[in-house]
């Protein structure tokens, strides 16, 4: 099995405000799915039994805020609709791909008295998760 560090991550959000590419200062980004389920059981059932309803996702990404990097925070404002795209290995060619609709919930600096000033988003998808390969 071929293991892979993070540092080729490619993230980036395009929404109205623009685009905020957000490879390079990163520190940590994910994908969450999930999926509702509706009980099942009925009767004299012994155990638990489920249907599956609909389908979820949400992304996060953290990193390295920069100064002057308030065009990157106006992108990702709360409520924006756009696209995220994920490429956890890069861009080249076989390498998976995220790509799905979504709102970001906003831009959350913090600032560390002695440390760099990170800044944190999450995403909440609106219709599919779209994995395919670049």
């Amino acid at each position: 099995m071929a293991e892979f560090t993070g540092s080729a991550l490619v993230f980036s959000f395009i929404g109205s405000a623009g685009t905020a590419t957000l490879t390079g200062d990163h520190r940590t980004a994910s994908i969450t799915t999930s999926v509702g389920l509706a009980k099942a059981t009925a009767g004299s059932d012994a155990w638990d039994s489920n249907l599956t309803t609909v389908k979820s996702w949400s992304a996060s990404w953290s990193g390295v805020m920069q100064s002057n990097g308030t065009a990157i925070e106006d992108c990702v404002a709360e409520g924006i609709l756009g696209t995220v795209t994920i490429g956890p290995e890069g861009t080249a060619a076989g390498h998976r791909k995220y790509t799905g609709a979504c709102y970001a919930m906003g831009a959350k600096p913090g600032w560390p008295y002695d440390n760099a000033v990170e800044f944190s988003v999450e995403f909440t998808g609106n219709g599919a998760l779209t994995r395919t390969n670049y």
